[in-house]
């Protein structure tokens, strides 16, 4: 048991949370959420710092695409921050004096979080600083090689930075902390991960820190309030273009466990009764990499359960994992939409590159089974992978097409060679990635950091601005769809045009005459 000055201690020890989002994009983290109740619950003082509705160059901003994007508008609900981030940044410090800066961050927001340290007065940087997340996990050694932090967590966070807190606030030995890469005295300490954490005694998340707006989340051309949810964490498929496999891999050899696991039903929905009676939520975003990736049994007593909410929602999951009695009862659950995972549509390909070994009839067959029903299903593609060519990527459109009518257009995302998968790693092999540790840092969908022979990077591009034209539209469309791909003003007015027929016309009755040229 803790002396008195000991609580003492923890208690006046301050905790500032950052959370470097790119501006406007995503919700309330769960993990930030999940650590406030976590430090709250062991005595500690906790703030936070949330870039998301900045609008600054500091805070890059990712700009959606995709044709099928339904517009909306954010003014409904949301709201900017027209002041300076930095300076923001610092006052924040200033105000609070935090004892420790705990800095949670994937690939692509890592460079805004960068800036944010870089920028801290001496005095400021003295303060020690925790690098946690995704990026943490699978490239420690490129935050150090940045000098902006000496405590690096990898894997889960959530008994590490307890432990760190409290070896910091008694005054102890910090480096022995487990999960943690630290720098001390110009060395690098590697210490070995501790135990998974206990998902079914976690606090409750506390979002109580966020913006009052930042409850609200744009889908399906509406602003609703949103939670993300998780059911299980982890994965156990190992896709070649995911860091599952590495997760995986990475827990067993230093832990010894399956890194992969489920929460128990009535915990889930402990934490949903709480969020739905706090927040009256319109919409769940369940963040489960594959949502249906359960037994039978399991998804009786998780449709049980749901069905006492009914609340509108959003899962993820793998087409393998679909049956046409999941599809009914998702329906009953008031699922507001869904969406398969396709990534490409060439089964050799898929098979020897990506690690999914699928049949695309199975595929098409998992999209007749949701066809017809009340919810929105769409499928995600991923082109510009290694060794894919146009060719490959002309596969993926063609797949595409003999999906349902009332399925929503696909599009495609351009590959993000991040950290900690296999295909960067292949990548890296054949040289399509001159520097091993450069940075994932794509704020804009239409880019690509490989640059292939057989796949040059604008063609690429090109092919991305297009996909869902190409998906759409008649073949006898296609020769001047080509010719729309490029950036010049001619291809971006033909785009423009065929664009109109693509989203108003649905691609029934062409706006477009044969004989228009670029």
């Amino acid at each position: 048991m803790l002396k008195k000055d000991s609580y003492k201690k923890l208690s006046n020890f301050k905790v500032l949370l950052i959370y470097p989002n790119i501006q406007m994009c995503e919700m309330m983290p769960y993990s930030i959420g999940l650590l406030t109740g976590i430090l709250r619950r062991e005595g500690f003082t906790v703030d936070l710092f949330d870039t998301t509705f900045y609008v600054d160059q500091v805070n890059a901003q990712y700009e959606a695409y995709h044709d099928y994007v339904q517009e909306f508008n954010w003014k409904e609900k949301g709201a900017v921050h027209k002041t300076d981030l930095i300076k923001d940044f610092h006052k924040k410090i200033e105000d609070f004096n935090p004892d420790l800066m705990a800095i949670s961050v994937v690939e692509n927001t890592y460079s805004t979080a960068k800036q944010m340290i870089k920028s801290l007065p001496e005095r400021m940087k003295k303060i020690p600083i925790m690098w946690g997340g995704v990026f943490a996990t699978f490239a420690p050694h490129l935050i150090l090689r940045d000098n902006i932090g000496d405590y690096i967590c990898r894997g889960e966070g959530d008994d590490a930075i307890v432990e760190l807190c409290k070896s910091l606030a008694m005054e102890e030995k910090p480096e022995k902390v487990r999960n943690f890469w630290i720098r001390k005295n110009g060395n690098v300490i590697k210490n070995t991960m501790g135990p998974l954490a206990d998902l079914e005694n976690a606090p409750l998340p506390d979002y109580s820190l966020f913006d009052d707006h930042a409850i609200y989340r744009a889908m399906q051309g509406k602003i609703r309030r949103t939670i993300g949810l998780e059911t299980q964490r982890g994965c156990t498929y190992t896709c070649a273009y995911c860091n599952s496999p590495s997760q995986v891999s990475l827990h067993k050899e230093e832990v010894g466990k399956m890194f992969a696991r489920k929460k128990s039903i009535p915990r889930v929905r402990k934490e949903l009764e709480f969020l739905h009676k706090k927040f009256n939520l319109e919409l769940i975003y369940f963040l489960d990499d594959t949502f249906l990736a359960l037994s039978e049994k399991r998804f009786d007593e998780l449709y049980e359960m749901y069905c006492d909410f009914k609340i509108p929602f959003w899962m993820n999951t793998r087409c393998e994992t679909m049956t046409e009695r999941r599809a009914q009862k998702l329906e009953e659950m008031n699922m507001l939409r869904m969406s398969f995972g396709i990534e490409h549509g060439n089964e050799g390909y898929r098979k020897n590159i990506l690690k999914r070994s699928l049949t695309n009839e199975r595929m098409i067959n998992a999209f007749k089974m949701t066809s017809g029903k009340k919810y929105i299903t769409n499928g995600n593609c991923i082109i510009g992978m290694p060794e894919e060519d146009r060719k490959l990527v002309f596969d993926s459109i063609e797949f595409t097409r003999l999906l349902p009518q009332d399925v929503e257009k696909t599009g495609a995302f351009i590959f993000a060679p991040y950290h900690g998968t296999p295909l960067r790693d292949l990548a890296v092999q054949k040289g399509y990635i001159k520097d091993p540790d450069s940075i994932c840092d794509i704020t804009r969908p239409e880019d690509s950091m490989l640059d292939q022979p057989q796949l040059p990077k604008n063609e690429l591009i090109g092919l991305a601005r297009t996909f869902g034209l190409y998906q759409t539209l008649p073949k006898s469309k296609w020769k001047y769809i080509e010719q729309a791909e490029g950036d010049t003003p001619e291809a971006i007015n033909l785009r423009e045009q065929l664009r109109k027929d693509y989203q108003s016309q649905e691609g029934k009755t062409l706006a477009v005459p044969d004989t228009i040229d670029a």
